[in-house]
């Protein structure tokens, strides 16, 4: 018996939160009306961090049919996937494209010696273009190996607000985890956190490994967002299944990380501290400095010398670095989230987190109540009080886009 269950509650929450998801990573849009194109069935290629788990991977992988990467609509049949192993075989579907190329641009070696996990990221798929890493994950969850990632340079089958259909260009991180997890039914509603908080550490720690221990403006926005300043610079999906005392959790997760358009990303944050910092210096360096013409052709050699080490140390943020950053992280995260609870993640959650004493204004009535937010209840939902220090736990209505102008509360008691 197979349940299925999300970690949003309501299911129109469900789907604006899919929406965000996977619109982070943007480029152009077709309207709701348009009729999608029938795109070829994609390629898929299969890595793996040892032979002994390629192997395996291998064997779990071909025993069933094809996999899926698109359910059918209006009478069109399911879309499968092509997967390409090293040793040249493949589980051919016709019309699908078998060359290398179909591995895209991500770097499976620099991927796998740069992680530190024991399951999570070990079967790694890559493609060039593919409808959704999210929905290929999800559609075949119970045939896939534990703690498998699916990576693609593009995504075609994205899913925009009022229906219209996304195209995520070159520069995201786009990627899908699945990990089966043991843990109560009523943590899991904190993953989707602790992915959210394992994202942001990784994200600072490749900052300040360019900018000699500074950090850049990346906050945790509840309860699946990512934000630098009033700009959304990634999101995460969750979703979960129960079977055979396990929850089988599908983890999605954009990121901007180079496409400067139409939000910002990571590598323009990076470059935007390090410049203020540069400033910074020449500002305090050039107060009192002396100005004959040695000096300033010493000042001019230093200057260009410190360029170019700042240029060297400003390298764009590799994706490979980063999601094995994230995934290291995430997966020890987990395991003490089903053994402990989020207790021992909290503090740091909010420390992340853009809403420490934010002021909310609730509507009741036809009348404006303020609550300042506090932090997370018990349930995961946002912990609030009102001006008589009254606490509140505050609940999306599940009719509203933002989740902060449709906000209902529940008295907690004292």
């Amino acid at each position: 018996m197979l349940l299925a269950r999300s970690f949003t509650r309501g299911g129109r929450a469900l789907v604006r939160q899919h929406h965000r998801q996977h619109t982070v990573c943007m480029g152009s849009a077709a309207g709701p009306g348009a009729a999608p194109p029938i795109p070829p069935p994609p390629a898929v290629c299969v890595h793996a961090a040892s032979p002994a788990e390629l192997a395996a991977a291998q064997q779990q992988l071909q025993q069933g049919e094809a996999l899926v990467a698109l359910r059918g609509t209006s009478g069109q049949p399911d879309l499968h996937c092509t997967l390409l192993f090293p040793d040249g075989t493949a589980q051919l579907q016709q019309g699908a494209a078998g060359s290398s190329s179909a591995c895209g641009t991500f770097r499976p070696d620099e991927f796998l010696q740069a992680l530190e996990t024991r399951v999570l990221g070990r079967v790694l798929l890559t493609a060039d273009t593919t409808p959704s890493t999210q929905v290929l994950v999800q559609e075949n969850v119970t045939c896939l190996p534990d703690g498998l990632v699916f990576v693609a340079d593009r995504q075609l089958g994205g899913k925009g607000r009022g229906g219209n259909r996304w195209e995520s260009p070159g520069g995201c991180l786009m990627f899908t985890a699945v990990k089966r997890l043991a843990i109560p039914g009523q943590r899991l509603p904190f993953v989707q956190y602790i992915v959210s908080l394992a994202v942001a550490q990784a994200v600072q720690a490749e900052a300040a490994a360019r900018l000699a221990g500074k950090s850049i403006d990346v906050r945790i926005k509840w309860p699946n967002d990512l934000y630098a300043g009033p700009l959304k610079l990634g999101g995460i999906l969750c979703h979960s299944s129960y079977r055979d005392q396990l929850f089988h959790i599908v983890i999605g997760v954009g990121l901007n990380l180079s496409n400067r358009e139409p939000t910002t990303c990571v590598d323009a944050l990076i470059e935007a501290v390090a410049a203020a910092a540069a400033n910074g210096a020449d500002a305090a360096g050039g107060a009192g400095a002396a100005t004959g013409p040695q000096q300033q052709q010493q000042d001019g050699s230093s200057g260009q010398q410190q360029q170019r080490q700042q240029q060297h140390s400003l390298e764009p943020v590799g994706r490979e670095r980063l999601l094995a950053g994230i995934l290291s992280r995430l997966e020890p995260m987990l395991e003490q989230l089903a053994a402990e609870g989020f207790g021992p993640f909290e503090a740091d959650y909010c420390r992340h987190w853009l809403h420490s004493d934010q002021q909310v204004l609730l509507e009741e009535g036809g009348r404006h109540i303020p609550v300042t937010i506090r932090g997370l209840s018990p349930n995961g939902y946002l912990l609030a009080v009102d001006g008589a220090g009254e606490r509140y736990e505050l609940h999306p209505d599940g009719n509203s886009l933002d989740f902060f102008k449709g906000l209902v509360r529940k008295k907690l008691p004292a």
